[in-house]
């Protein structure tokens, strides 16, 4: 990715957008409709003479199910948790066609239940995988989106150059929501697939955050005044988006949040012009082995992100539209996991670094750090009393020299609660946490702004 001049990028404006309400209604409607659909097979098969509104009722509820997978699939194409809801439909017409004769409802006794039992699998696949949707932010600011590119410093991976996401207090409301995942569908649904692929996970799983639309307004202008910034790096195989609604919540109350993508550690990278770099990251099966290599990747995101604050000291002064509007004598490193021991480690080496929150990631090689430190520990731990007791240690030890040093355990919460995950992901507590899809948002938000606002002033 060659190094970039221009001002900041708007990604492409969103299309087809499907108001969310329809798209519920119609999610359900479909779910009652395969119910009622499934329920009237059953009834005609069990009988001998059911009664002739039964026939009617079956369908219908076969017409509703038609009408609500249609609605359902005008934004982002056909929703895979609406399959079980048809071939319950498939599985009904057959059993309740017409009675059965005595000692001859056996086959259709059998379709009527199938149709119910993929009611029900229908039933639980939309639940645990909604259509993607951030909350609203919190703050009083409209948000507005983009992203820079600059060369970066030299590394071991063949693509240095570095792209970052950049959420930012907006002058006014209004315009179409940019694409979750990328810049337009077609990226969004590579990065999807990347995802999937590293974390060996079917990409369907992650259809929704494919085909999502996050809260930001792409290249709308900038509120007037200068805002804090806060820099931000992904987890392990993390990509920049990836915490997109605690990001543009911290834009909508007055701060200028610049997310980067790593090459060759990020799931994927796609370039400017199209070009992807994907992950040469990955376990050897040794740990000193692997804890070395984290070691090594957090020193080069660390480095990253200094290059960043370089990069907009230079669009300060120059940028079409982050110019003049950048607080750079007020900036926070923030990351999620393996990026959260990158912001301590900046932080410890960049005296520009004003203050550091830490999403749940160990902290690694970050000594004599002695600025402002929010850390938010995952309350249900890894599971293993022995790598708790020692991430515990290691936060005790990295916090010993700041000067406001605060270490939060939230219950209930994993490790992936404090990513969008929880708002795409099934609802499972060792999975997302048991905070709910919004809870684990807006827990993730709310400390990190009350922190913030305490350490680099109110907005």
């Amino acid at each position: 990715m060659a190094r970039s001049t221009r001002g900041l990028t708007p990604p492409a404006p969103a299309s087809g957008r499907l108001p969310r309400v329809l798209q519920d209604v119609a999610t359900w409607t479909t779910v009652l409709g395969a119910a009622g659909c499934a329920g009237a097979a059953l009834w005609r098969a069990v009988r001998s003479r059911p009664h002739p509104a039964t026939r009617v009722l079956l369908l219908a509820a076969a017409a509703v199910v038609l009408a609500g997978a249609v609605v359902t699939s005008l934004d982002g194409g056909p929703r895979w948790q609406v399959a079980p809801l048809a071939a319950a439909v498939l599985l009904a017409l057959p059993a309740g066609a017409r009675s059965a004769r005595r000692g001859r409802r056996g086959p259709r006794v059998l379709l009527g239940a199938a149709a119910v039992l993929a009611v029900g699998a229908g039933s639980v696949a939309v639940r645990a995988f909604p259509p993607l949707r951030l909350p609203v932010p919190s703050g009083p600011h409209p948000v507005g989106v983009g992203e820079i590119a600059w060369a970066g410093p030299a590394t071991d991976c063949p693509a240095s150059g570095l792209l970052a996401q950049v959420w930012y207090p907006a002058a006014a409301a209004g315009g179409d929501p940019g694409p979750y995942l990328g810049r337009d569908r077609d990226e969004a649904r590579r990065v999807s697939a990347a995802l999937a692929d590293a974390f060996g996970v079917p990409p369907v799983l992650l259809r929704e955050a494919a085909v999502g639309r996050g809260r930001a307004v792409p290249g709308t202008p900038v509120a007037a005044g200068r805002f804090p910034v806060v820099l931000f790096s992904p987890g392990n195989l993390g990509v920049r988006r990836q915490n997109s609604a605690w990001a543009t919540d911290l834009a909508s109350r007055g701060r200028v949040v610049v997310a980067l993508d790593h090459p060759c550690d990020s799931a994927v990278v796609v370039g400017p012009e199209g070009e992807a770099v994907t992950s040469t990251a990955g376990g050897s099966g040794d740990d000193a082995r692997d804890q070395a290599d984290a070691d090594r990747r957090v020193g080069v995101r660390a480095q990253q992100l200094r290059s960043a604050l370089d990069e907009l000291a230079r669009r300060d002064s120059a940028d079409r539209l982050l110019g003049g509007h950048l607080d750079l004598g007020a900036v926070a490193a923030a990351g999620h996991s393996l990026g959260g021991a990158a912001a301590l480690r900046a932080a410890a080496q960049d005296e520009r670094v004003d203050a550091v929150v830490d999403l749940d990631g160990f902290p690694r090689g970050a000594d004599g750090l002695d600025v402002p430190v929010l850390v938010l520990v995952a309350g249900r731990g890894t599971g293993d009393p022995g790598a708790d007791a020692r991430y515990a240690r290691a936060v005790e030890a990295v916090t010993a020299g700041s000067p406001d040093a605060r270490v939060v355990e939230v219950a209930g919460a994993s490790h992936l609660t404090f990513t969008d995950a929880p708002l795409f992901l099934p609802p499972l507590p060792g999975l997302v946490g048991s905070l709910g899809r919004e809870g684990a948002v807006a827990a993730t938000a709310r400390a990190t702004e009350e922190f913030l606002a305490d350490v680099l002033g109110p907005r």
